[in-house]
C-alpha cells in the first residue's frame, strides 16, 4: 500500500512541530501539509487529497468540528482526529464518525494508538474499494422502488441536484436518491473524478474545459450538458487527464 498521506490542523505551533516530528518517525505516513486555520484546512483537503486529518477543535475563522463537517460534503469516507485542548466535544467528535479524540498534551503512546487504529481502517477501505471497482460494471442506483443497473462506461457525469442525484449517459438520465460521495466510491478514481462537491465527470468523455468567472465549465463529446469544477480542484483534474492521456 501507499504511504498514508496526512494533513495536520492547529493553530498552535507547538503542537504542530511535536506532532510533525512524532509523526516523521513513522515511515507508512507522509505528512503532506501543515493548517492553521479551519478555513485552510478546508482548501487543503480539497486540493490535496489526504487520507488522514489530524485536526484540532478551537481554531480561528472556522472550527475544526465545523472545517470537517464541509470536508465530509466533500469525501463523506475522510478519516479523521481530533486533537484538542478540552475533553467536552467528545461526544460531538464521535458522532461526526472520527477515528479518535486526543486529549493534550500529546503523549508520543497515544497518538501511536489512535494512528495504528486509523492505518488499519483506511487499509479496510482501501481493499474494499479495489474489490468493489474490480467487480463492478454497472453501478447500481435505486430511485422509487426500482434498482437502476447503469453501465458504468457509459457514465458522462453525475451531478448532485437539491436531495437527488442525476446520473447523465448518451441514451438517459438516471435520478437517483444516493450519496454522491458514496458512489465515488464504487467508481475508478483514475477515471472518474469528483470535480466539484456536486460533480463527479468521467475524464475520458471531456472535449474541453472553459474558465468562467469562480468556476470552470466542463463539455464533453457529443454531448449537449456540462459540468462544473471548482477552482480548487482543477490542478488535480487536469494532472488526472494527463496521466490518462499517457497511458
Amino acid at each position: 500500500m501507499d504511504k498514508i498521506k496526512l494533513i495536520i490542523a492547529d493553530d498552535n505551533h507547538d503542537s504542530v512541530e511535536i506532532l510533525t516530528y512524532f509523526i516523521e518517525q513513522l515511515p507508512e505516513f507522509e505528512l503532506i501539509g501543515t493548517c492553521h486555520d479551519g478555513e485552510q484546512l478546508v482548501q487543503e483537503a480539497m486540493t490535496k487529497n489526504p487520507d488522514l486529518l489530524l485536526v484540532d477543535i478551537n481554531m480561528p475563522h472556522i472550527s475544526g468540528m465545523d472545517a470537517i463537517k464541509e470536508c465530509l460534503k466533500i469525501k463523506s469516507d475522510l478519516k479523521f482526529i481530533f486533537i484538542t485542548g478540552y475533553d467536552e466535544f467528545a461526544v460531538k467528535a464521535f458522532e461526526l464518525s472520527a477515528l479518535d479524540y486526543i486529549v493534550k498534551p500529546i503523549e508520543k503512546t497515544r497518538l501511536y494508538m489512535a494512528l495504528e487504529r486509523a492505518k488499519k481502517s483506511i487499509q479496510l477501505q482501501s481493499k474494499h474499494m479495489e474489490k468493489s471497482q474490480q467487480k463492478l460494471k454497472r453501478l447500481p442506483v435505486k430511485f422509487n422502488s426500482s434498482t437502476y443497473y447503469v453501465p458504468i462506461d457509459d457514465i458522462i457525469f453525475i451531478e448532485k441536484s437539491g436531495k437527488k442525484c442525476l446520473i447523465f449517459t448518451q441514451s438517459r438520465t438516471y435520478e437517483t436518491y444516493e450519496n454522491i460521495s458514496e458512489m465515488y466510491m464504487y467508481l475508478d478514481p483514475t477515471i472518474f473524478s469528483q470535480t466539484h462537491r456536486s460533480y463527479i465527470v468521467n475524464l475520458q468523455k471531456i472535449s474541453h474545459i472553459t474558465p468562467k468567472n469562480e468556476t470552470y465549465l466542463v463539455y464533453f463529446l457529443d454531448f449537449d450538458e456540462y459540468a462544473h469544477i471548482s477552482k480548487l480542484k482543477i490542478q488535480e483534474v487536469q494532472k488526472q487527464i494527463h496521466a490518462l492521456m499517457e497511458h
